[in-house]
């Protein structure tokens, strides 16, 4: 961010440092523990291959002894690489972090401050419940009105199961979806005329709406046990707010996100204030299966884009704290 004056850079600064203690706070009313990720990766030593990435957006380092390193490009991934290797059954953690990543962006390196909050062995449903509290409770200090996309990815994947799609395939139906081009996909489907999930497919489009209206429509079309898996999980969401009265005028379900959806295994969301098309924060369920440390270990997290968040509420040179 360009500045006009050094007396409106240390003023945004100071600002920073604020917001990041807002939130350290909230993390802390939780009992989430501050945790610290390196900056500097083995390019080869990754346990959880982190495949939403391309190798072009990576950031490498060559040290002295000719061994490629690489600038920390997600921190979840960062953190996971560290704790799973030593991972204990039944063991069970609320992580909150603080860093930054670097992503090769047209020949030019862009840092990104974040943070973000992770829990980690946790009973899935009631980790969904914290998590989705928190995201409100950063995003509602600052302004009432913001928008909260939540979804699933199991439902689309579940849809996805149903057909046998090459690759090309795979990336032509995304990338329809992403666009919202129902008509097109309409038409690209046809020839899977028989396949059973063609109907929902294409109409994942308009599944959008309160948690309740896209819940009562996915009922007409075709169900496997996966996209029912996916549907319950916004059910048990339904349930939590309605129960414990929290105002849903923010949260819209959308099922046709599709943004890492092979990263993803449950939950998926993301907010983002009226005036801004740029997501603030970000993350969802990554549950962990990992080889040779027991059972699936359950994990949810999401990071802040802190600088975004902070452009949001810039306004004249004064930050508009709610109070």
């Amino acid at each position: 961010m360009k500045f006009k004056s050094i007396i409106e850079e240390i003023e945004f600064s100071k600002k920073r440092f604020q917001l990041k203690k807002d939130i350290e706070n909230l993390f802390l009313e939780k009992e989430y523990i501050n945790y610290e990720t390196d900056i500097v990766e083995d390019i080869k030593g990754n346990l959880l291959t982190n495949n939403q990435y391309k190798d072009n957006d990576l950031v490498k380092v060559i040290g002295s002894n000719g061994k490629t390193s690489i600038l920390s490009r997600d921190i979840t991934t960062n953190l996971l690489n560290n704790l799973i290797p030593n991972w204990e059954k039944d063991f069970k953690v609320k992580l909150f972090y603080y860093g930054k990543i670097f992503i090769n962006e047209s020949s030019k390196i862009k840092e990104i401050r974040q943070m973000g909050a992770e829990c980690i062995g946790i009973d899935t449903i009631d980790s969904d419940k914290e998590i989705l509290q928190l995201i409100n409770s950063i995003m509602g200090k600052y302004r009432k009105n913001y928008i909260l996309e939540v979804g699933t990815s199991e439902y689309l994947k579940g849809i996805l199961n149903e057909f046998y799609l090459d690759e090309i395939e795979y990336k032509t139906i995304i990338n329809l979806i992403n666009k919202k081009n129902k008509e097109d996909l309409k038409t690209y489907m046809k020839k899977f005329e028989k396949t059973p999930g063609r109907e929902a497919l294409i109409n994942i489009i308009d599944m959008r709406g309160t948690i309740g209206e896209v819940l009562n429509k996915v009922g007409n079309f075709h169900m496997n046990e996966k996209m029912n898996k996916g549907l319950q999980e916004l059910g048990e969401i339904k349930k939590y707010l309605d129960v414990n009265n929290i105002d849903s005028k923010n949260i819209i379900c959308d099922l046709s996100i599709t943004s890492s959806l092979n990263y993803y295994s449950g939950l998926m969301f993301k907010t983002f204030y009226h005036d801004s098309n740029k997501e603030i924060i970000k993350g969802g369920r990554y549950d962990i299966n990992c080889d040779g440390y027991g059972d699936i270990i359950p994990a949810i997290g999401f990071s802040v884009e802190i600088d975004e968040l902070l452009r949001n509420i810039y306004s004249k040179g004064e930050i508009w704290w709610k109070d």
